[in-house]
């Protein structure tokens, strides 16, 4: 018997409107060949690029395998707490877009957040068992001592009772203090009748009996798993305890509570681990998102799938409680499939630990690759060895093309200022170069050589789609990106020009006491240079609270070093000199930092365009000002723009255009008829969306009266409205050539038939629980949680300009997230690196700032990749997205970039490579010659499946 699961025919991936025919056609083609490799190897990794539909790949694979499994097993989906929402959702929309009914009805999937929950899945019946599983990773390692182990605790005390004598008063004693004991208060209300049903009672009969008081439980509290293992365990030392209850209340009461619950926990954790222990359970596949987590085998989620034989050592095996629980799901799975989209993010070694953890699968049963273990590892091995190859000549490469200069750049004794114009006669033409030149080139062509003979070997464990750098649209092809650095971002006309953003007037005398700081403390890194450059709040965060400037995901590896300077007299009079030559706060601060006034400009002008901004920042207090900056900018130019199109005083403005908005709220008000006619209409081509209509009506109503719509798109300048003035508002374009109307209708058309019916309702949710306000008195107020404002008085921000970092709740976080994908609120977002990751961002936004870089090339690609996915906004208008990287020009701030972008090249080449951050090291890799970037595309691991192949060789 072998592993054969073929790919379910009824799936179909594309649907009109959520995605192209190249794509689906991609997506479904990546699925076929993931199942076909399945049937010889213990699994592989899928690494596409961020934005390009791994979900939906993984699920259409998922489903192919449960739908064609004779047992009818589920397929088990391990997802970060992060997306334990975002999975469910995608499979709704799948099951509700890309299957014919039949089989859409026959499909069910169910959420396990902890071990417990898990169990009680893996206990269904035939008929009522899940197609998928959503596991959150985690969930195996908290074992039952949360929440989820009650109905355990209380079946281990059964136990602990079992076949004793005379334990009728014990039992009384007992059922006055279990939920004490328990620690479920909430089930006071029934009183002890509870408890002795239940203790009466065997576990099989609990969920009837906890029904009948009101308890809904969706499995039997106790799975099966763990009545086994609790006839296993000894409770000696528990009914001791118990015992020591006192019958009645005394002041000692509390405390023999306390030690009972210390050995109740004691035994629950052997529970759990003879539980797992004894599992017998053999599932088809186990689909593993963020797999670069499972990098480090020492973690717990790698150690899920590791065997007592293969802990790297002895002491490991003896290692304490924690080891006893590694290794609880090897062997549960009879395939693998890890999702990642940053796989050379990951040093080779790192890498090969990834593909190290298949050797977690079921190898002793009769599905099982051909070859066994050995033959995995033997493959392995090998792997690794070409991997060694491939990266000691990459990493030669760069120490040889580090010895280059600008004088190497010559051709025919002319010297180039183009490195790409440079590369591209040099490899053709390889006479008259420099020794430095020559040994470059030779290092290249070998590890070319290297890089390709590792590729053959990896390309059967790592499958990866990069995204086109074209979109079609309409008859052609138009650029999917742009991008304008430094100055750039001001002139956009020249997309070529890399000078940074200059310093002038009283700016100047910070920055060059920051210069000379660095100059003075070469070997460490320079944080107050760089919150300097992100903000002057963010330096003086720095100073004054370093924890407060921290990255706030603890993914982030900008803040691996020490922050604190080595203690210097002369250092620190620096740092107080530049502090005070700080220009003095007033309303028109923002303007006199370089970068910050570039940003708040910069989103202005595209707001006023009509244009959806998203802004990235590595300070938290960088966030906040510029969310304040930008609200008072935006605030300023509604009333300049008023006080000119209404013809009045620029205080009297707001009033002016609150009245004009309560318009769209009176009943009988023309425009607000005209209004919700028009909107009416075309909700009703939208048949799924008709019992909606109401809700969404409010919703543009409430979008159309703010104060930021109507300063761009209303008529002001007219006292009476006639219809082309209805007209003009819902064809006025925006800058990316959509108008209101249009987007309106892209967006009707996305909750139809991209989303299912429970998205469409979050959205609506969303959309309706967001305050747009009137930027007045109360309701400015109401426009935000506690979290949201973080100290902040409302009265200084706009309700459409909005924050996310690490302090922001889940539910606000995705209340914002959902409302700026939408044409309506927010227009600006300012997020830190927590957005970064698994977030849908791109549906009407094109263009995103980063304030701040990152060390680290891959977090750009993601924080770029919230708006560049598919069905990204490029896509529907034919427009480029906009990236903007905007450094200050000459200082460290420059240097970074010119680092950053170079080594953005070489992570192609050099995996997961890491290089110190200091001052004198950023120094040195700023002065190099830059890689060409056709130079590292050439070098870079093709692990594509290519179109119109079925079978690819591996």
């Amino acid at each position: 018997m072998s592993y054969l699961y073929p790919y379910n025919d009824a799936i179909n991936l594309f649907v009109k409107g959520r995605i192209s025919e190249n794509d689906a056609e991609r997506q479904q083609r990546t699925a076929k060949e993931i199942l076909r490799r399945l049937e010889n190897q213990p699994g592989l990794i899928l690494a596409d690029e961020v934005g390009m539909g791994k979900t939906f790949v993984a699920i259409a694979v998922a489903l192919s395998v449960t739908t064609n499994d004779k047992k009818k097993r589920p397929v088990v989906v391990m997802v970060p707490s992060t997306l334990k929402e975002k999975w469910p959702r995608d499979f709704e929309v799948f099951r509700e877009k890309c299957l014919p009914e039949p089989l859409s009805a026959s499909i069910r999937c169910d959420r396990a957040e902890t071990g417990v929950d898990f169990l009680k899945l893996l206990d269904d019946k035939k008929e009522d068992r899940k197609s998928i599983v959503f596991l959150t990773h985690g969930a195996m390692s908290r074992g039952l001592t949360d929440d989820s182990g009650v109905w355990i605790k209380l079946a281990l005390i059964q136990r602990a009772l079992h076949r004793r004598w005379d334990t009728d008063r014990l039992k009384r004693a007992l059922y006055r203090v279990l939920s004490r004991l328990l620690r479920i208060t909430k089930y006071d209300r029934h009183g002890e009748e509870l408890w002795e049903k239940l203790l009466y009672s065997d576990t099989e009969k609990w969920r009837g009996i906890l029904k009948k008081f009101g308890v809904e439980e969706k499995d039997d509290p106790v799975p099966k798993g763990v009545k086994d293992a609790l006839k296993e365990i000894e409770v000696q030392s528990l009914y001791e305890k118990i015992r020591e209850i006192p019958q009645r209340e005394s002041k000692n009461l509390d405390d023999r509570i306390l030690d009972a619950r210390h050995i109740l926990n004691d035994e629950i954790r052997e529970v759990w681990v003879k539980c797992l222990a004894n599992l017998q359970i053999q599932l088809p596949l186990l689909i593993l998102d963020e797999a670069h987590h499972l990098k480090n085998p020492d973690t717990k989620l790698a150690s899920l799938f590791q065997s007592k034989s293969l802990f790297q050592s002895k002491d490991a095996e003896d290692d304490a409680e924690e080891l006893q629980l590694k290794g609880h799901l090897a062997g549960m799975f009879e395939r693998m499939i890890f999702l990642t989209a940053t796989p050379f993010q990951l040093g080779h070694y790192e890498l090969c630990s990834v593909i190290e953890r298949f050797q977690g699968i079921s190898w002793k049963n009769s599905t099982a690759p051909a070859g066994g273990l050995a033959h995995f590892q033997a493959e392995l091995s090998d792997l690794k060895t070409k991997l060694d190859q491939a990266q000691e000549a990459a990493v030669r490469l760069d120490h040889d093309w580090e010895r280059l200069n600008e004088d190497d750049l010559l051709v025919n004794g002319q010297k180039l200022t183009s490195v790409h114009e440079w590369w591209s006669i040099v490899r053709s033409n390889q006479i008259g170069l420099t020794p430095s030149v020559s040994l470059a080139i030779k290092s290249y062509g070998q590890t070319k050589q290297r890089m390709k003979d590792a590729e053959a070997s990896l390309k059967k464990w790592v499958v990866r789609h990069m995204r086109p750098k074209q979109v079609p649209f309409k008859e052609g092809l138009i650029e999917r990106r742009k991008r304008f650095v430094g100055k750039s971002m001001i002139r956009e006309n020249n997309e070529c020009l890399t000078e940074g953003l200059d310093i002038a007037g009283t700016s100047l005398l910070p920055f060059l006491l920051s210069a000379r700081l660095v100059a003075l403390n070469p070997e460490s890194r320079p944080f107050f240079s760089e919150g300097l450059a992100s903000s002057y709040e963010a330096f003086l965060k720095t100073r004054k609270d370093r924890q407060d400037v921290r990255p706030t995901d603890d993914d982030d590896t900008d803040d691996e070093s020490n922050l604190n300077l080595k203690e210097d007299p002369a250092l620190e009079w620096y740092l107080n000199q530049l502090e005070r030559s700080l220009p003095q706060k007033d309303s028109a601060y923002y303007e006199l930092h370089p970068k910050v006034k570039a940003t708040v400009d910069k989103v202005i002008a595209l707001w006023l365009q009509g244009e959806k901004v998203l802004i990235f920042c590595h300070y938290v207090a960088t966030g906040k000002v510029l969310r304040q900056y930008i609200s008072e900018a935006m605030r300023n130019k509604i009333r300049e723009l008023g006080a000119k199109k209404i013809g009045c005083a620029s205080d009297e403005v707001m009033d002016r255009l609150e009245k004009i908005g309560t318009r769209f709220l009176d009943q009988d008000s023309k425009l607000r008829l005209v209004t919700d006619e028009r909107i009416a209409s075309m909700i009703r081509t939208y048949p799924a969306l008709q019992i909606h209509e109401a809700e969404m009506l409010d919703i543009v109503r409430r979008y159309l009266r703010t104060p930021t719509f109507l300063i761009r798109y209303f008529p002001l300048e007219k006292t009476k409205l006639d219809e082309n003035d209805f007209e003009a508002i819902f064809h006025a374009k925006d800058g990316s050539g959509l108008s209101l109307q249009e987007s309106l209708i892209h967006f009707l058309d996305f909750l139809q038939n991209h989303c299912g019916e429970a998205e469409r309702r979050d959205f609506a949710d969303a959309l309706l629980s967001i305050q747009t306000g009137s930027f007045m008195g109360v309701d400015i107020a109401k426009a935000y949680t506690e979290d949201e404002l973080q100290g902040e008085k409302s009265e200084r921000l706009l309700p459409n300009v909005r924050l996310i970092n690490g302090t922001t709740k889940q539910e606000s976080r995705q209340k914002i997230m959902l409302t700026f994908n939408t044409p309506f609120y927010p227009d600006v977002l300012v997020a830190s690196s927590v957005m970064a990751e698994g977030v849908d961002l791109h549906l009407n936004c094109r263009y995103v700032i980063h304030h701040d870089l990152c060390w680290n090339p891959s977090t750009l690609e993601q924080r770029t990749g919230r708006i560049d996915r598919i069905g990204a906004k490029v896509e529907k208008c034919g427009k480029p997205i906009h990236i903007y990287f905007p450094f200050i020009s000459e200082t460290q701030d420059e240097k970074m970039y010119r680092v950053v972008m170079d080594r953005e090249r070489w992570f192609k080449v050099v995996m997961g490579e890491k290089y110190k951050l200091d001052a004198k090291t950023t120094e040195r890799l700023a002065s190099r010659v830059p890689f060409p970037e056709e130079a590292a595309e050439a070098l870079m691991f093709n692990l594509a499946i290519r179109e119109g192949i079925t079978h690819e060789k591996v």
